[in-house]
């Protein structure tokens, strides 16, 4: 059963490497601003036009918030607006975080591109995430900021 989702895996990233580039945050940083400071670093991998004009990412992160230390890993889905000279993009998420307690999230995303070459840009995005945990929930906003690196 391993094996036929790793061929499932491998042919889907194919496809993926057929059809747009690649991308690469590396390194970015999110200051999470409601409904307590914190701060984490992540590196995100994704595949333009996986789904037709939808693009597919994913990644961990490692984040540090009041006295504890947590592990987050995370997909989604980003819708990418390219008319203009600052390219806009939106989207959401899955995600799960352990540290102490283990969450479930479900993450939006909205953002913006700034352009440097082209293969090089920075991105700013508005994170808004329901965290679900223990039988409650909780909204946070976050701010992400961080090099993006476009392969091809």
């Amino acid at each position: 059963m391993k094996k036929l989702f790793a061929l499932l895996a491998v042919a889907l990233l194919s496809g993926a490497l057929a059809q747009g580039r690649l991308f690469g945050e590396v390194a970015s940083g999110n200051l999470s601003m409601v409904p307590s400071f914190g701060l984490s670093v992540s590196a995100r991998m994704g595949a333009e036009e996986l789904l037709g004009p939808l693009a597919l990412r994913g990644g961990f992160g490692l984040g540090v918030s009041g006295s504890s230390t947590n592990f987050n890993l995370g997909a989604g889905v980003l819708y990418f607006l390219r008319g203009s000279s600052l390219p806009f993009y939106f989207g959401g998420g899955l995600g799960l975080q352990a540290g102490g307690a283990t969450a479930f999230n479900l993450n939006g995303a909205a953002g913006l591109e700034l352009p440097v070459t082209r293969d090089f840009n920075f991105f700013l995005e508005l994170q808004p995430s329901i965290r679900f945990v223990s039988g409650s929930s909780q909204f946070t906003l976050g701010l992400e900021f961080g090099p993006r690196l476009y392969f091809r």
